[in-house]
C-alpha cells in the first residue's frame, strides 16, 4: 500500500482504536496506546493487501498492543480499568443509576479478563461476533458461546448482590 493512502484510510477509525483501548487498558493509557497501535499499523502498512479490510487490520492491531500493554503493566488496577468501561457522568451520588452502574462494576470484576474483553468489544464497542471472531482469531460461534456464558455470569453475579438493599430504599422501620 502507498503511504499517501494511509491518512484517509486510517483516519476515520482513530475514535474507535482510541475507544477500544480505552475498554481494554483504561482511560490513563488509551491515547498511549491508541498512538502506538497507529505508529505499529503505519510501519506494517505496505503490508497491507486490501483496502477494505484496513477497519478489521487496525483493531487487531490494537487488540495486540493492548494485550502487551496489559501484561507490560505492573500498576494495571482492574477497578480503574472498569471506571472506563462504566462512566457514569451525569449521575448523582447515592442515586438509583450509580447504584445499579457500581453493582455491574461489581458484577464485572467477577468475570476472568477473557470474557472481559469479549463484554467490552460488544457492548462497549459495538463490534459483532463475526467482527470479534476475527479480531482474536476465535469462530463466531465460540465468541457467541463465551458471550453468552460471560452474561450468565453476570446476571448470576448481579442476582447474588441482589439481597442487600440500599439503605435509602429499605423499607422504613417500625419501633414499638
Amino acid at each position: 500500500m502507498d503511504y499517501e493512502r494511509f491518512s484517509p484510510l486510517v483516519t476515520p477509525h482513530t475514535a474507535t482504536i482510541t475507544r477500544m483501548a480505552a475498554a481494554l487498558v483504561g482511560i490513563s493509557d488509551a491515547e498511549d496506546v491508541a498512538q502506538e497501535a497507529l505508529m505499529r499499523a503505519w510501519r506494517a502498512w505496505p503490508g497491507l493487501r486490501e483496502a477494505d479490510s484496513t477497519r478489521a487490520w487496525l483493531m487487531q492491531i490494537t487488540v495486540n498492543v493492548c494485550r502487551t500493554w496489559r501484561a507490560r503493566s505492573k500498576s494495571h488496577d482492574d477497578l480503574d480499568h472498569l471506571d472506563t468501561l462504566m462512566s457514569i457522568e451525569g449521575v448523582t451520588l447515592g442515586a438509583t443509576d450509580h447504584i445499579t452502574a457500581l453493582d455491574l462494576r461489581q458484577a464485572l470484576l467477577t468475570l476472568s479478563a477473557d470474557l472481559r474483553q469479549i463484554i467490552a468489544l460488544r457492548f462497549y464497542i459495538g463490534m459483532d461476533s463475526t467482527e470479534i471472531g476475527e479480531l482474536l482469531s476465535e469462530p463466531p460461534a465460540t465468541v457467541r458461546t463465551r458471550l453468552r456464558r460471560a452474561i450468565i455470569q453476570l446476571r448470576r453475579a448481579l442476582d447474588d448482590g441482589r439481597h442487600m438493599i440500599p439503605a435509602h430504599d429499605s423499607p422504613a422501620r417500625k419501633d414499638a
